[in-house]
C-alpha cells in the first residue's frame, strides 16, 4: 500500500538515477561501451519521468555518447583562450567537444539566491522526540537551579 504523505516524488527514479550514475563511473576505465550504456540508460530514465539533472550531473557526461567525463582518464581538459576565455572538454571515446566559458562572478542560474522557489526538508521527523509542552519553558538548567535553591531534605 502507497504511503499517503509521499515525502519525495521519483524518490525510487532519483535512486535508479543514483545507482547508473555510479555504475558508469565504475565501468569508464575497464569498459567504455558499457559506461556510455549506463549512461545512456540514466539520461533515459530522467527523459521518461519528466526530470531534470543537475547541470554539474549533466557536465560529467557526453553529450554525444553519455559517457562520463573523468578528466585525464575518459576525457581531456584544456583552457582556451581564444577566441573567449573557457574551458574546453574532449570526450576521448567520441571525440566530442564541450566548451564552457569563463567569466569573473559568473554563477549557473541553480546556484543563484532567486532560481530557488520553495526549500522542501525530506528528514522524517520522529515523534514524541524530546517534546514539550508550548508554555512549560523549562529548560534543563532552569530545572538545576530550582533543585538547587529547593534542597528536598
Amino acid at each position: 500500500m502507497r504511503n499517503k504523505n509521499q515525502l519525495c516524488q521519483h524518490k525510487d527514479v532519483f535512486e535508479r538515477m543514483n545507482y547508473l550514475y555510479q555504475a558508469s563511473h565504475l565501468m569508464a576505465l575497464k569498459n567504455r561501451v558499457a559506461a556510455s550504456y549506463f549512461g545512456n540508460n540514466m539520461v533515459a530514465c530522467a527523459k521518461k519521468a519528466v526530470l531534470r539533472m543537475e547541470p554539474n550531473l549533466k557536465r560529467t557526461l557526453c553529450k554525444c555518447c553519455q559517457s562520463p567525463l573523468i578528466p585525464g582518464e575518459t576525457a581531456r581538459v584544456r583552457l582556451v583562450s581564444k577566441p573567449v576565455k573557457s574551458i574546453k572538454w574532449t570526450c576521448l571515446t567520441c571525440m566530442n567537444t564541450k566548451r564552457y566559458p569563463t567569466k569573473k562572478g559568473y554563477k549557473i542560474w541553480l546556484d543563484q539566491p532567486e532560481s530557488v522557489v520553495e526549500m522542501l526538508d525530506f528528514t522524517p521527523k520522529s515523534k514524541n522526540k524530546n517534546k514539550q509542552k508550548p508554555g512549560s519553558g523549562d529548560t534543563p538548567e532552569k530545572v538545576k537551579e530550582q533543585t538547587k535553591n529547593h534542597p528536598t531534605s
